[in-house]
Order: structure tokens, then sequence, then C-alpha cells
């Protein structure tokens, strides 16, 4: 029986899951508390789900690692690696943001992926895609932002750079399930295509 909690937790895990908590390692652990400054690290063949109280859902990929910066009523997550699904509700007063060092992402409920820390030049890429609502994207040094739109993606090479929001065809291959009941939950998107788009049509 996987512990049923009201706080924020780990839903579901496979593989290698630990929580960086101050100067404490913790091995991941189903019903397992997490907390505002943990961070989330996944290792490869590895995914974890995590319920932000009754709020929203997010999925890291393998080899991600995410920082729970504030579980308020500004939900707010720092992506330092990786990929993360996230599924926020819409809740009358509750925001939510991802950042990374060069962007952020903020929504007030929708569903969406976003994938940062590969290069093509020195500073690292991101790719975000929505599959429901919408989400603003803004990089941080010039605060120039962007809307995409449900079934659009954007690319932002080197984090300096917001390209024109657009459909792209490796994110048809997406594992947006986060239900274990509902069948697979590994995401083995190949995000090497990602790349292919980015040499194609952003870095001409």
């Amino acid at each position: 029986i996987i512990p049923i909690s009201s706080e924020s937790h780990i839903s579901y895990m496979e593989g290698d899951v630990t929580i960086l908590r101050g100067t404490e390692e913790l091995q991941g652990d189903f019903g397992l508390t997490i907390k505002k400054d943990d961070v989330i690290q996944t290792g490869k063949t590895s995914l974890a789900i995590l319920e932000l109280e009754d709020r929203g859902t997010l999925k890291l990929r393998e080899d991600t690692q995410l920082i729970l910066d504030d579980l308020g009523d500004k939900m707010t997550v720092s992506l330092k690696s990786g990929g993360l699904f996230s599924r926020i509700k819409k809740i009358f007063g509750l925001e939510y943001e991802v950042r990374t060092v060069s962007t952020v992402a903020g929504v007030r409920g929708t569903e969406f992926f976003m994938a940062y820390g590969r290069k093509i030049e020195e500073t690292e890429d991101l790719w975000l895609c929505v599959n429901e609502g919408a989400v603003q994207v803004s990089i941080l040094k010039s605060m120039e932002s962007i809307l995409v739109n449900e079934g659009e993606g954007i690319t932002i090479p080197a984090g300096t750079r917001l390209t024109k929001p657009k459909y792209y065809s490796w994110t048809e291959n997406l594992n947006w399930n986060t239900d274990p009941g509902k069948g697979e939950l590994f995401d083995n998107t190949d995000l090497n295509a990602a790349y292919e788009d980015l040499r194609d049509f952003d870095y001409d």
C-alpha cells in the first residue's frame, strides 16, 4: 500500500531517486514528504513523480535535478538539468514558475514539458512545449517574453534568444502520463531530435 499524504510528496518512482536536504542525503521512497529547498535528483533509467499537495503533479525524467524553491501560493522550482513534465491545476491565486539560470516559465494552470542542460554553444539550451493551456516564457537578462500556446513548442538557444513558437515533430513522442494505473510512465523521447530542429531552424 502506497502511503497517502496531504503534504507534497513522492507519489511514485522508478530506479535511483535521491533528495538532498541541507547536508542530508535521503533515498527516495513512496510517500516520502518533500519540502521547500529540497533538491530532487533522478539517476539513469529512473523517474520520479511528485504530488504538490492537491495543486499539481511533476514528473522528472532520468538524469534530472530539480530544486523546490517555494511551495507556497507562488510555487517555484528550478530545473538545473534534465527534463520536467508539469501538470498544474487552475486554482485562483496559485502561480507556478519553472526557472533555469537564464529563463523563467510561468503559468496559472496548464500542462507543459521543459528540457534543459544540453548544449550546441557554450551555454545550455532550453526546449519547452505545451500540452494544455499556455505558458509565458521570459529571458531573465533581457526580460524579453513570449506566450507559448497549446500544441506549440519553443527553443531558447544558449538561453539568450526566443524563437517563434511553432509545432515541433519530436514532441509527438513525449509521454505525458503521470498515473501508474494508466500505463507506462517512462519517457523515452530522443532529445537528439530536438537538436535536429535547432540546427535546421534556429542556428541558420
